[in-house]
């Protein structure tokens, strides 16, 4: 079993090394299998050029071995990215279903400081839960993390922090650490989470409304692989429209080897997948049934267990009540 980035494929070496194994006599490659294959389209949330070397790879090798490809979040239209950039011959599609009954999905809109007030009383008054809470930016996980660290330290609550930016051995320290339950929360980037199978996460915060929603989903989706019931909580602010809004204009910019119209179609994209982003943090209609319409799957109209659905609830109970009320008054006058 040999683990590469699709970065390294058509370098000369490892090339002449996988058409040596594929040749015959060779000690054979029986299956290429493709993880992350999102990846490879322009409507996935992760876009790496390096994903479309890999037909030409397969393309290379004396014999055509199997090909599989593998992703947790991808729409109908991502899926037909996937066979057509892969050029899988007739594949059989597995798509296993999108709907975690178990998690409650909410949203809440308020300002930062709102924002480290809630998740500091919220991780209180969880006290004995895991959980992850994601935020956009090195600079914002640094902080929430410190004053996160301060506020619950009297309480035994321990707190870790996770980004690209700390060092190899912090961040697998760190990481360790998590999945060992010696500490409770992780404050992180979207750079932890792969590889990450802790079944006992109770509950995902976001502080920052993601980019789209895929990665919001695979991020949330971290929660409740026990089966138990887990909590995914989006706390969003217009700030973070402005934040994503920056990272897609210095995508435009990077120096990536992609020609000029082909990164401008990423980026407008990338401002689609924003949009739906933000229809469904504004949303009044049930988050649950937003997402699974969203990733091409039947979805109930209301379903019980999300902040907008209980809202309605609420405000449904309410008014019975109201109605009930102002009855009886009339009665009384009568």
């Amino acid at each position: 079993l040999m683990y590469v980035a699709p970065e390294r494929l058509l370098e000369p070496r490892f090339l002449a090394f996988a058409q040596e194994a594929a040749a015959e006599g060779g000690i054979g490659v029986p299956l290429v299998a493709i993880d992350e294959a999102h990846c490879v389209s322009q409507w996935g949330q992760d876009f790496r050029p390096a994903y479309l070397q890999i037909h030409e790879f397969i393309d290379s090798l004396p014999q055509r071995p199997i090909v599989a490809a593998f992703t947790a979040t991808a729409t109908e239209r991502v899926r037909a990215d996937i066979q057509q950039m892969l050029g899988l011959q007739n594949p059989a599609t597995v798509v296993t279903g999108f709907d975690r009954k178990n998690l409650y999905f909410g949203c809440e809109e308020m300002g930062d400081k709102a924002k480290t007030a809630w998740v500091r009383d919220y991780v209180i008054a969880h006290s004995s839960e895991s959980g992850i809470v994601y935020c956009s930016t090195r600079k914002t996980v640094d902080a929430l993390a410190g004053e996160l660290a301060e506020a619950l330290g009297p309480s035994g609550i321990r707190v870790g922090r996770y980004h690209a930016g700390m060092g190899n051995d912090a961040r697998r320290q760190s990481q360790r650490a998590f999945i060992d339950d010696d500490i409770q929360v992780m404050v992180a980037t979207n750079a932890f989470g792969m590889g990450i199978d802790k079944p006992n996460v109770r509950f995902v915060i976001h502080y920052n409304m993601p980019k789209d929603l895929e990665s919001y989903y695979q991020e949330a989706g971290r929660a409740g692989r026990d089966g138990e019931p887990a909590r995914c909580t989006l706390l969003y602010s217009g700030t973070d429209v402005r934040t994503i809004r920056f990272f897609i204009d210095k995508e435009m910019e990077a120096d990536n080897g992609l020609p000029a119209d082909v990164k401008a179609e990423a980026a407008r994209k990338a401002e689609e997948r924003l949009k739906y982003m933000t229809f469904y943090s504004t949303t009044q209609h049930c988050l649950r049934g937003f997402l699974l319409q969203y990733f091409g799957e039947a979805a109930p109209k209301k379903c019980g267990n999300c902040s907008c659905c209980l809202a309605a609830e609420q405000e449904a109970q309410l008014q019975v009540e109201y109605a009930r009320r102002r009855a009886a008054q009339s009665a009384d006058r009568l």
